[in-house]
């Protein structure tokens, strides 16, 4: 199953600039719609990656930009492979900030594909870097995702305690950044701090979280995105419906669960939170004692669950597939790179060789002329 509090979570990198004044224009406007238009960043970004003619920086810039533009689109594939190849230039750089992003981006998809283990081992590295002497205390938003990410991961873990301290750690890196991002993404640890509460039981808690969740337009130093708004709210809705029935109280919880369903009516699906709907609705009817009904929604959520199980496992065998690809092309390119070397090694060995064989006759020749000359004079 898709897990719920699934929010794309805001990556944003200011890298150095292009080589070449259309390059640099083509990654700045592609840097400039990452959020407002992922889908024509990343267009524009692959225009310029395919260009042939960008140096490492460059090639690092536009990795960035398509791997981040990925997990906004939610394409799990083009992340994987343009965030590894990124991982290698960052990596042979020593671009500590770049690298801790990708990292994340990369935990993140890994989390959407269920892949927990792997998604540790990739924000585990992350988190390892933040300590870095070149991540400065202005990083304070990076930090912050790493944290974010983190607390997601012990989540989808249920380990709810430690989840909820990650979100604590979040948030104080949040409210020091000054960066515009931070007052989306401290929104959404406040979010998932409440579900935590609300898994811990914590439910006077976890409704003061969700009321720091809350949009107001006038907190914000630029627009919050229309996306980003719909989904927060309809997540505190949630979040509330979930404490009333924790309270004993599914009928007002069923209110909100069915309004929630009403809004987003002409709304993309998205799993991760209609899911979640339908299994509290099947659980607060079960309370109401109308089993009818506790089924009927049970049964679309057991339905969509295997759905979404469905759809993750072919993301990984995608994914298995393209990494196996991949492994394919780089033992073909070793492969290609050994024969080069022994082939030239081989040539320099035989001229060497050679060389040594025409001088070795040339003294064996001067040596029978002396033996000549010696001869004679006896």
């Amino acid at each position: 199953m898709r897990n719920w509090i699934l929010i794309i979570l805001f990556f944003w990198g200011t890298l150095a600039g292009a080589n070449g004044r259309k390059n640099e224009d083509i990654l700045k406007k592609a840097e400039k719609l990452m959020l407002a238009d992922p889908k024509e960043s990343f267009e524009l970004a692959k225009k310029a990656y395919n260009s042939n003619i960008l140096n490492h920086q460059d090639k690092l810039q536009a990795l960035f930009i398509l791997t981040n533009t990925s997990n906004l689109l939610q394409n799990p594939l083009d992340v994987v492979r343009y965030g590894n190849d990124a991982l290698k230039i960052a990596d042979n750089k020593n671009d500590v900030v770049t690298k801790i992003k990708i990292l994340g981006i990369l935990g993140n998809t890994y989390q959407f594909l269920q892949l927990n283990e792997k998604t540790r081992i990739y924000l585990d590295q992350a988190e390892l870097l933040l300590s870095s002497p070149k991540i400065s205390d202005s990083l304070n938003l990076v930090k912050g995702n790493i944290f974010y990410l983190k607390g997601m991961n012990y989540f989808y873990s249920l380990d709810s305690d430690i989840a909820f301290s990650y979100f604590n750690k979040a948030i104080n890196q949040y409210v020091n950044s000054k960066n515009p991002l931070a007052e989306i993404n401290i929104k959404l640890a406040y979010l998932n701090r409440a579900y935590a509460l609300i898994q811990q039981k914590k439910l006077n808690e976890a409704s003061e979280s969700l009321k720091l969740a809350s949009i107001n337009p006038n907190e914000s130093s630029r627009p919050y995105p229309p996306q980003f708004i719909e989904l927060q709210e309809s997540f505190i809705a949630l979040g509330q419906a979930n404490i009333l029935s924790l309270e004993g109280k599914p009928g007002p919880s069923n209110e909100i669960l069915f309004d929630i369903l009403e809004k987003r009516k002409n709304a993309p699906a998205r799993d991760d939170i209609e899911n979640e709907v339908f299994k509290l609705l099947s659980e607060n009817f079960l309370q109401l004692n109308d089993i009818k009904k506790h089924d009927y929604y049970e049964q679309i959520f057991l339905m969509n669950v295997e759905q979404s199980n469905r759809d993750a496992a072919k993301w990984v065998n995608k994914l298995i597939l393209q990494e196996n690809s991949q492994n394919e092309e780089e033992k073909k390119y070793t492969d290609q790179k050994y024969i080069t070397i022994i082939s030239l090694t081989s040539v320099l060995l035989g001229s060497i060789i050679i060389f040594l064989l025409v001088k070795l006759n040339k003294i064996d020749k001067k040596r029978s002329l002396l033996k000549n000359k010696v001869s004679e004079n006896i």
